[in-house]
């Protein structure tokens, strides 16, 4: 047996060695591609800001890399160690002779499949990375919940799909190729030529290589492994995604998809509240804990004052959600570089916010929390996606506006079967859910439709002929879908020209197409929005008719720094009241989209009970803006919350609400931060008494729709 483990030890070396001839190849890969993905979303402005940083965001890339090189070693590497411990049985000789003589049978195969799924996952983060400016994460998994064929067509449309996958074939033949010719190779290198082996020598040997590889895997000789958290090595967010690699960022994203199935107090916990939910309604409220109600939901209980122009108007309220209107653009709004179109007309002549956050940064999140008038929680899953998706909510405007006497509807310009949207629509109270087939009817037929559905411009025409012929007041929540990948037009819509600003070039990570492409649906959004506000403003409807204009999420072509949080997650909100009650909003005031439904109640209703976490938006005090990655923002500056209030991030503003910077943690900030977190607690027992309290059985819903 001595000299037959001998012989196997040879063989085993030499898999060994040429199994690190793979890992440095790899090695050198990863380095080509964080060098493509540099020169590709990498920008000359910011790097030379931090240059020293780039070297080291390579460095530890290269770690990364190897921790996943590491982790596909550890599976031949085991069956080594297995075999190594049987190699002490004399009648196992014949078999062990055979498995560690053909084992190469094994090695290209498996090395060819795991480094292909590899490549592949590096290629998606690569595409990802030009949508949403991150590495692959949960958001990933909308392909399989989102539209599936939609997702395809946009796929298929703004990427050279034929030419991926004919250089994915070829790469997989080199790969098949080269590690055929490096596993069977005859040359050899640093042979060991052992004559002789004991057991234990030949069972440690094996062990000790487990061992190492399973250090390699970690990454780090320290207490914690390399992880995410080691990322952050430079002040640019750039530099600090480029440590990363795509398989680690999707491992990282099955890991937070996993949590999202958490308890229904997770942010309870994670916020530092434990149980004790009391104390987070006395903390939101700022009232002593003995006074919060033996029901602590009674805290959401509000009422509208008399309005006499309600009560005898009875006016239409539309709240208009359009896909991907980013408030951020505004910024760059110029004559040669018109996105607004006639929309600033509307601007001008009524009130709107810019620092205004969405609930997500996600359609069907921020989508479904305007549903039931609340933010979306940091962890926990969307709505529609979760138990949530059969449970009604009181907080619904949907209801509250059914409670006043109105017809509440839910428009949307497409499929409303998509992600099951129709079904948590009628749960929350909504009479009707009207789609492209009821659209298609309504008019006698649709002009043109995009692969995500239908036009805005149809689904305004829509809107505006049910509303001329209803005789009953009505709530409207309305999504469009035409301002999305992959950016399709009307074939009689004549894109004006925009001339990019040189500035805004300078910042693009997608290329001048694509970006043409962004921008052109975008102003055609604008223009159709404001083609539906000039007709009801010069039709009987303009005195009986409230419209709030919001956008779902932003878009993110650029690079924006740590210092733009607002921006990046930044919406409009815009609102047309008739002459009788017109009003203007502060338009320094922050605000978040739980904010609408309170705002639209306090102008439509009158004397009306309604639930609400939100503010009015007309109101002089207390405004701040949240969304759910654990910001929150006013006009002191703002808080990146964390599970210890010792781990905070104090903000300030620099310039005119432009940058936010590291600051000092103040009292003002504390509060902020306990507002967030007691918020999200609140949110955590609000929802868990619903679905425990009323949660009810599907009716009239059309899962087939």
């Amino acid at each position: 047996m001595e000299t037959s483990r001998a012989r196997w030890l040879n063989q085993s070396w030499l898999y060994l060695k040429r199994i690190l001839i793979v890992n440095a190849v790899f090695l050198f890969i990863g380095f080509l591609w964080r060098a493509a993905f540099l020169l590709t979303y990498g920008k000359t402005q910011e790097l030379t800001q931090v240059q020293s940083d780039v070297p080291k965001a390579f460095f530890l890339g290269a770690r990364f890399d190897g921790t996943v090189l590491f982790y596909i070693n550890s599976i031949p590497f085991l069956i080594l160690l297995f075999l190594s411990v049987l190699a002490v049985a004399k009648l196992l000789e014949p078999f062990l002779d055979k498995i560690f003589s053909r084992f190469t049978r094994f090695l290209i195969p498996y090395y060819t499949v795991m480094l292909l799924i590899v490549t592949f996952i590096s290629a998606v983060d690569f595409g990802f990375y030009s949508f949403y400016q991150d590495r692959i994460n949960v958001l990933i998994f909308g392909f399989f919940t989102d539209d599936t064929m939609a997702l395809i067509k946009t796929i298929w449309r703004n990427y050279p799909i034929v030419w991926i996958f004919v250089g994915l074939g070829a790469f997989t033949y080199s790969l098949w190729k080269g590690l055929k010719i490096n596993f069977t190779q005859g040359r050899e290198w640093l042979p060991l030529r052992a004559q002789k082996v004991s057991y234990p020598v030949f069972l440690l040997f094996f062990f000790v290589l487990f061992v190492l590889n399973g250090v390699g895997a970690r990454g780090s000789l320290a207490l914690f492994p390399l992880s995410e958290m080691d990322t952050g090595i430079s002040k640019s967010i750039f530099v600090n995604h480029l440590c990363f690699n795509g398989t680690r960022a999707f491992a990282r994203a099955i890991e937070l998809k996993s949590l999202q199935t958490s308890k229904w107090d997770s942010n309870l916990r994670h916020y530092g509240y434990g149980e004790n939910y009391r104390q987070a309604f006395a903390d939101y409220y700022q009232i002593p804990v003995e006074k919060v109600p033996e029901d602590p939901l009674e805290l959401l209980r509000h009422r509208t004052p008399k309005n006499e122009w309600a009560e005898k108007t009875r006016p239409h309220v539309i709240l208009l959600t359009m896909e991907s209107l980013g408030a951020y653009w505004f910024h760059y709004q110029h004559e040669n570089f018109d996105l607004l179109g006639d929309f600033k007309k509307h601007l001008q002549e009524d009130t709107f916010l810019t620092h205004f956050l969405s609930s997500t940064n996600a359609t069907i999140g921020s989508l479904s929390c305007l549903m039931i008038g609340a933010p979306q929680r940091p962890i926990s899953e969307f709505l529609t996606e979760s138990d949530y998706l059969q449970v009604p909510f009181r907080s619904s405007p949907a209801r509250t506006f059914k409670k006043a006497g109105y017809k509440a509807r839910f428009l949307y310009g497409g499929n409303p079967g998509w992600r099951e949207v129709n079904k948590f629509a009628l749960m929350q109270d909504f009479d009707t859910v009207e789609g492209e087939s009821e659209m298609s009817d309504g008019l006698g037929g649709l002009k043109e439709k995009h692969d995500w559905g239908v036009y805005d411009e149809d689904l305004f025409d829509y809107l505006f002929k049910t509303l001329s012929e209803s005789k009953e007041p009505q709530f409207v929540l309305a999504m469009t879908t035409a301002n999305h990948p992959p950016y399709q037009l009307p074939t009689t819509y004549k894109t004006p020209t925009l001339q990019v600003p040189d500035e805004l070039k300078a910042r693009l990570i997608v290329d001048a197409e694509l970006a043409q492409k962004r921008f052109a649906t975008y102003r055609y959004s604008t223009d159709k929005l404001a083609e539906f506000l000039t007709k009801v403003k010069n039709s009987s409807l303009k005195d009986k008719v409230i419209i709030a204009v919001t956008g779902d999420h932003t878009f993110w072509i650029v690079n924006f720094t740590e210092q733009e949080l607002l921006q990046k997650g930044s919406v409009p909100f815009y609102i047309y009241l008739p002459a009788a009650i017109r009003q203007k909003m502060d338009t320094e005031s922050f605000g978040s989209q739980a904010d609408i439904a309170p705002t639209l109640y306090n102008k439509a209703l009158s004397n009306q009970e309604y639930y609400s976490l939100g503010r009015d938006l007309f109101s002089t005090s207390g405004d701040f803006a949240v969304n759910a990655s654990n910001f929150i923002v006013d006009r002191s500056g703002g808080i990146l919350a964390a599970g210890s209030a010792s781990e905070d991030t104090a903000l300030n503003w620099e310039g005119t609400y432009d940058r936010l910077i590291p600051g000092e943690n103040t009292d003002h900030k504390k509060s902020l931060s306990v507002k967030y977190k007691s918020l999200m607690g609140v949110l955590d027992y609000y929802f868990m008494k619903e679905k425990k309290d009323k949660k009810g059985s599907l009716q009239n819903a059309d899962s087939g729709r």
